[in-house]
């Protein structure tokens, strides 16, 4: 063990500089060799109280200190007890230590209040809290390690501007050698260092307790704190100074591009605000592709037949009938987050035409009409043909899809591209909804199937016929998709898919549009067992 390293100088050097201000900051830490040792904790201190805590490089709190409990002490002769919520000094712990006597394994806790201002998520899976902004976008704010906490410098300034407190990080650091002090030439010495914003104690000397390995042991420990932010000012839902993005609602005489602000307060109304101004609800038009990103994300966005939903924190109004664009007003636009508008911008087009009828019936005149794209139509008509199906027999023609199945339907669309992946993509979706879903242990309730190893689409001819309903095309049609989505998705293609594509124009048509047909067929195939089975006396 050299000199240098009872100075500790490579730990004086991160003290100075930059303990404290990393994106992720170590508020807890226990790390333990058998020749060093190094420990981080944590503290929030009064404002008033950092001046006197600078002079003392002992910590203001001690792990597993701080909790709720009463301090007691004698008034003329008798016991009084004061319950405090941490501790009489003030001090407040950002980490907790939870023991449990040995029966049970103890683990360091993040404060309550901590993750209950910023209405942080626990994902357990991952180790660490996020935050989800107003926008929907998640950020890691806490990572958790076994003997690690690191919390993001941000948060923690905002938490202590709003507390009116410093954090105190506090840090113990033990080195050992083999040899005494004498025998590495070194005298004994102790010295405290105090600065503007941290205070240490640091020394060496020989070791006393009995270890044949260890004959010297040097320290250094003591505390850092760092301030809150120091132009934060609270404010309330919606304050907060918004951007909002320019977009094309129009082709000038001359070809070019006219672009106006989304900002709704600068936009006219048909009743006189801002005349001469474009109305706020312009159309803005943009390629499909925009819709990409929601696609993608089933769990966070959900794309319904004339709106857009993010969980429940916001949702906009579009016209995602339109056969070849989606259309949004421009006043919309102005309340979707800055972030969001950059999106949506990237996508926009000029174009002169107009919105769906879908969507200037809804809009305009008040009418419940029903969508226009066969994707938007197909999951409006499951759903209430799911209903009607068990409203008369009791039970779903489709079994509900498993939670992590339930994508497929969410998702399920016209493509969006040209693109193969995307393709085959819907045609898996579509068939998990259709035929894997199928719910073969009600269709062969009461009847006998004499075919071997009879599948899901086999069982519904079967029920069919029992039913004495016949009629060319419904069973053909699945039969097809389920063939399409064995040789083209769930296998390598071949000689088999060069076959079911030409049933399906693959090649002779855009792949977009041949799904659409599916999708029409598929609706087709809901209608004719609606109209011949739940219809039929």
């Amino acid at each position: 063990m050299s000199i240098k390293d009872f100075q500790f100088q490579d730990w004086k050097k991160k003290i100075e500089g930059n303990l404290g201000k990393e994106e992720f900051i170590t508020v807890y830490e226990i790390n333990e060799t058998h020749f060093e040792w190094a420990t981080f904790y944590c503290a929030l201190i009064p404002n008033d109280r950092v001046e006197k805590s600078l002079t003392d490089p002992s910590w203001d709190l001690s792990i597993g200190n701080g909790f709720p409990g009463f301090v007691f002490h004698f008034e003329n002769g008798k016991k009084v007890g004061k319950y405090y919520r941490f501790s009489g000094s003030g001090v407040e712990p950002l980490i907790f230590w939870r023991g449990f006597h040995g029966i049970k394994e103890g683990y360091p806790e993040v404060s309550e209040e901590f993750r209950h201002h910023f209405n942080l998520y626990e994902d357990r899976r991952k180790n660490k809290f996020i935050v989800i902004d107003d926008n929907g976008d998640e950020e890691d704010v806490v990572l958790m390690a076994d003997d690690k906490i690191r919390i993001k410098l941000k948060y923690i300034k905002e938490f202590l501007a709003v507390k009116k407190m410093h954090l105190a990080i506090f840090f113990d650091f033990a080195r050992f050698s083999e040899k005494t002090i004498e025998e590495l030439g070194i005298k004994e010495f102790h010295e405290n260092v105090q600065k503007d914003n941290y205070v240490y104690s640091v020394g060496a000397r020989n070791w006393d307790v009995v270890d044949d390995n260890k004959k010297s042991h040097g320290w250094l420990m003591g505390k850092k704190l760092i301030t809150g932010l120091k132009d934060f000012e609270p404010k309330l839902f919606g304050e907060e100074e918004k951007k909002f993005e320019d977009f094309i609602i129009d082709i000038d005489e001359d070809g070019n591009e006219v672009l106006n602000t989304c900002e709704g307060k600068k936009l006219a109304n048909f009743f006189g605000k801002n005349k001469g101004a474009p109305y706020y609800v312009t159309p803005v038009f943009f390629r499909k592709e925009v819709l990409t990103k929601y696609y993608s994300q089933p769990e966070k966005y959900s794309v319904e037949d004339g709106c857009l939903y993010c969980g429940g924190l916001w949702s906009l109004r579009m016209d995602n009938n339109h056969p070849d664009y989606v259309m949004v007003f421009l006043g919309d636009l102005g309340y979707l987050s800055h972030k969001e508008q950059l999106h949506w911008k990237s996508y926009n087009i000029a174009h002169k035409g107009r919105m769906s009828y879908t969507a200037w019936a809804r809009n305009f005149k008040a009418e419940f009409t029903d969508s226009e794209r066969s994707d938007l139509f197909f999951k409006q008509k499951f759903r209430s043909f799911q209903e009607d199906w068990k409203k008369k027999f009791g039970w779903q023609l489709f079994k509900p899809l498993l939670k992590d199945d339930e994508h497929h339907f969410k998702t399920l669309r016209v493509p969006l591209t040209n693109e193969q992946k995307e393709f085959d993509e819907q045609v898996l979706s579509l068939t998990k909804v259709l035929i894997d879903s199928l719910n073969e242990k009600e269709l062969v309730k009461g009847i006998n199937i004499t075919k071997e190893n009879a599948k899901g689409i086999d069982k519904l001819e079967i029920f069919l016929n029992s039913k004495h309903v016949h009629f060319n095309g419904l069973i053909e049609f699945l039969r097809d998709l389920q063939e399409l989505r064995s040789t083209g998705v769930a296998h390598l293609k071949g000689k088999r898919y060069e076959k079911i594509k030409k049933e399906f124009l693959i090649g002779e048509k855009e792949l977009p549009e041949v799904f659409d047909d599916i999708l029409i067929n598929a609706i087709w195939t809901l209608n004719s067992l609606e109209n011949y089975v739940l219809k039929k006396e």
